[in-house]
């Protein structure tokens, strides 16, 4: 990230995730100018996300006595998939 003030690169200073959403804190060696940027949904809850609507569909099939196929069950896209769709977005400059 480039300082809004000098123009000088900043150094990430801290990443906080436990609300949900992935902020991160640049500081400015050269000025001292601090600021944030927020890259998204954070990855853990991406994945607490998935694992709750499977969990949801597999409790309503239970309920209603009707097992889930193959092609009814909710297929989350693996934690590998994921990762790299988030890491290509960063790479890309589009989060």
């Amino acid at each position: 990230m480039q300082c809004r003030k000098c123009g000088a690169e900043m150094v990430m200073t801290e990443k906080d995730t436990s609300s949900g959403r992935d902020m991160r804190e640049y500081e400015c060696r050269q000025c001292g100018h601090s600021d944030w940027e927020e890259y998204g949904t954070a990855l853990w809850k991406i994945l607490s996300d998935g694992r709750e609507e499977a969990a949801a569909a597999a409790k309503a099939s239970l309920a209603a006595g009707t097992p889930l196929t193959d092609a009814e069950r909710p297929q989350a896209p693996s934690r590998w998939s994921r990762l790299m769709a988030r890491l290509s977005g960063i790479l890309r400059g589009t989060r």
